[in-house]
């Protein structure tokens, strides 16, 4: 074989050394495939964001075991493992019973109030652990009171134009989107995953971090 034409045949099996590494990243197929690990909302409408970011929205009722389950999972991936390009917010429902109103209203006024942080375990945990209903505007104030907010000031917001605002619309969202169950991952409006698609609770968030990466 003369010297030009073994170049010639190195470059050529070079090339197909190489060519197959870059195809099997761009073709290959996706680890999270639409239909099976997350599935299209049923009127699908971006939010508004921040430049460049995200919106990877948590579906959820105080009053859902599975939801209280799952809170300390998603504060780690928040923590930990939350990509960088994502906002994240929280979308409390009723799931239909009027009586968990009461729980979305305790959300946004402490949302309101700037105590949220105090107060979203707090609320979790009176409901699961001391097994209060917290349907009474009453038992909600004295988780606000420990939390540092007087009587009067936890009344006036819990009961506020910008309270009531703020529970209806997040039930309309949740209709939007067609949530049935909680909790429920929505990525940017378009997408969402629970347990059951993702195969766990868990994974429900590696499949948001998917969708965030593939919406930018």
């Amino acid at each position: 074989m003369r010297p030009t034409q073994l170049i010639a045949r190195l470059a050529v099996i070079a090339t197909a050394i190489a060519t197959p590494l870059a195809c099997s990243a761009q073709d290959g197929p996706l680890k999270y495939q639409e239909g099976t690990h997350y599935l299209k909302v049923n009127n699908a409408e971006k939010p508004n964001t921040d430049a460049g970011k995200v919106q990877v929205a948590e579906v959820f009722s105080y009053s859902c075991g599975h939801c209280f389950r799952f809170d300390p999972t998603v504060e780690k991936w928040k923590a930990d493992d939350m990509a960088d390009n994502i906002e994240f917010v929280r979308v409390p429902t009723a799931l239909g019973n009027p009586q968990n109103l009461m729980h979305s209203r305790a959300y946004y006024t402490a949302e309101i109030l700037d105590v949220l942080p105090q107060v979203h375990e707090a609320i979790f945990k009176a409901i699961h652990v001391n097994k209060k209903s917290l349907y009474t505007e009453g038992q909600i104030a004295e988780l606000f009171a420990d939390a540092g907010i007087d009587k009067e000031t936890f009344t006036q917001t819990f009961n506020s134009f910008g309270v009531d605002s703020r529970v209806k619309r997040a039930e309309a969202t949740a209709r939007q989107w067609g949530v049935r169950s909680v909790p429920t991952v929505v990525v940017d409006g378009t997408y969402w995953v629970n347990g059951r698609t993702a195969g766990s609770n868990s994974k429900a968030l590696e499949v948001a971090n998917f969708l965030a990466a593939r919406a930018e």
